[in-house]
C-alpha cells in the first residue's frame, strides 16, 4: 500500500511539472500560428487590393485634403519620393500631400538645378561653385567644388557626381555626401570629348557618361562607364567599357538601377546591362524625331508624332530594353511619369493614366489648373500642385 501512495505521488509530480512546460509551448506556438496566420491575412488582402485595383477603371476622383498655398511664379516643382519637391532662387522645400513640411533650405541661385534618388536631393547654381545635398531625415551638407559646375547628379547613397569647367578642359568629380572627394576623370575634347549627361548607380559604384567630339566634319558621340568600386580601382581613370556612335548626339544617359541603364539620342536608344563592367544589349534607331523621353520606376518612354499622324504615341521600354507598350493618345502633354506599372500622361487641365497592359485607367479633367501630379505611395492617390493650392485626391469609380 505504501509503495502504490508512493508510485502516485511520484507520478502526480511527473504530470504536473510537465503541464507548465506544455502550456509554454502551446503558448508560444499559438503565437507563432498567429502570427503567420496574420502575415497570410495581410499578403491575402494586398493581392485582393491590387487585383481589384488592377481591374478597376476610375471615372473621377474626389479631394482628399485641400490647402492653400502662396507661392511665387518663378516656384517649380517635382515628384521627390512619394513626395513633392519645390525649389526657387531663394530656397527649396519638400512637402507631403498633406501640405505638411519635411524640410526646407534657404540659399540663393539665380539658375538653380536639381538633381534626386531616392531619399537624397542635390540643389546646385549653374555655373556656382556649391552642391548642397539633403536627405528626408533633414541631414543637409555643402560640397564646395572650387570650380565652376556645368552639370551634376546624386545617387541612392548621397554619392554626387559633378562635371567641372577648367580652363578647357573637364572634370568629373566625385563626393560623399558631406562632401569629401572619393575620385576624378579628366575629359578633353581631344580625348574622350566634351560630357553632355552623367548618371551614377544607385549605388554610386558605377558612372555613366555621355561624350560628344567632332572628328572632321562628322560629330561622334560615345557611352562610357566608369567603375569606383574594387573591381574599376586597377583600370586606368577607372575606365571599364566604352561604345561610340556615329551622326549621332546623346543628350541623355541614365541609370535605371545599379546594373541597367540606357542612352537616348536623337535618333537611337540604346540599352545597357552590368553590375561591374557594362556592355549593350540591346540598340533601337529610329527614322522619326523623337519629341521627349520620360523614365522612372525601371522604364524608359519615348515619345512621338507619326507624320501626318494628329496623336502621339508613347512606346514604352523595360530595363532590358524590351518594349512592353506602344499607346496612342489624344492630349497634348505638359509631363509624363512612370510609376507602379502606370503611364501617367497629363497638362494642366487633363489626365490619362494607362496601364502597362495598355488598359486606360482613368481619363479625365482637373478641377483646378495643375503644374503637377505627383503619384502618392497608394497607387489610386496623387497631389496635385497649382501656385494656389495643393490637393490630395483618390480615383474613385
Amino acid at each position: 500500500m505504501a509503495v502504490n501512495e508512493r508510485f502516485s505521488v511520484v507520478k502526480k509530480e511527473k504530470v504536473s511539472g510537465a503541464a507548465p512546460e506544455l502550456a509554454i509551448l502551446a503558448h508560444r506556438l499559438g503565437k507563432v500560428i498567429g502570427a503567420a496566420l496574420l502575415v497570410a491575412v495581410l499578403i491575402a488582402v494586398m493581392v485582393l487590393l491590387n487585383r481589384d485595383y488592377q481591374n478597376t477603371i476610375y471615372s473621377d476622383y474626389e479631394i482628399i485634403k485641400k490647402s492653400v498655398r502662396q507661392d511665387s511664379d518663378a516656384s517649380k516643382y517635382l515628384a521627390y519620393n512619394g513626395h513633392v519637391l519645390k525649389y526657387s532662387q531663394d530656397g527649396a522645400e519638400a512637402f507631403d500631400g498633406t501640405d505638411r513640411v519635411l524640410w526646407n533650405v534657404t540659399y540663393e541661385m539665380q539658375e538653380p538645378h536639381v538633381a534626386t534618388c531616392g531619399d537624397f536631393v542635390a540643389l546646385g547654381n549653374a555655373r556656382g561653385t556649391e552642391i548642397i545635398v539633403i536627405d528626408s531625415a533633414e541631414n543637409l551638407n555643402r560640397i564646395q567644388t572650387k570650380m565652376p559646375v556645368l552639370n551634376f547628379c546624386v545617387s541612392k547613397q548621397g554619392v554626387v557626381a559633378a562635371v567641372l569647367e577648367d580652363n578647357g578642359f573637364s572634370w568629373i568629380k566625385l563626393y560623399d555626401c558631406k562632401g569629401t572627394q572619393l575620385a576624378s576623370v579628366r575629359c578633353s575634347m581631344s580625348e574622350s570629348g566634351y560630357p553632355m549627361d552623367i548618371s551614377l548607380s544607385e549605388s554610386g559604384y558605377l558612372l555613366a557618361v555621355s561624350y560628344v567630339r567632332t572628328e572632321g566634319e562628322k560629330i561622334k558621340s560615345s557611352v562610357a562607364f566608369y567603375n569606383f568600386g574594387d573591381v574599376g580601382a586597377n583600370e586606368s581613370d577607372h575606365y571599364m567599357s566604352g561604345y561610340d556612335f556615329e551622326d549621332t548626339i546623346i543628350p541623355r544617359v541614365h541609370f535605371m538601377n545599379d546594373f541597367s541603364a540606357f542612352a537616348m539620342g536623337d535618333n537611337r536608344l540604346i540599352f545597357f546591362s552590368g553590375d561591374q563592367k557594362p556592355e549593350k544589349v540591346k540598340e533601337y534607331d529610329f527614322d522619326r524625331h523623337i519629341d521627349s523621353v520620360f523614365y522612372g520606376d525601371g522604364k524608359v518612354a519615348v515619345l512621338y508624332k507619326l507624320s501626318g499622324d494628329d496623336q502621339n504615341t508613347a512606346d514604352v521600354y523595360d530595363m532590358t530594353g524590351e518594349k512592353i507598350l506602344s499607346q496612342r493618345f489624344d492630349l497634348e502633354y505638359s509631363d509624363v511619369v512612370i510609376s507602379d506599372d502606370r503611364l501617367i500622361i497629363y497638362n494642366d487641365k487633363r489626365c490619362i493614366i494607362v496601364s502597362m497592359k495598355g488598359k486606360i485607367k482613368f481619363e479625365g479633367f482637373f478641377e483646378d489648373p495643375t503644374i503637377l501630379c505627383a503619384p502618392d505611395k497608394d497607387p489610386r492617390r496623387f497631389v496635385l500642385i497649382n501656385r494656389e493650392t495643393a490637393q490630395l485626391i483618390k480615383l474613385v469609380k
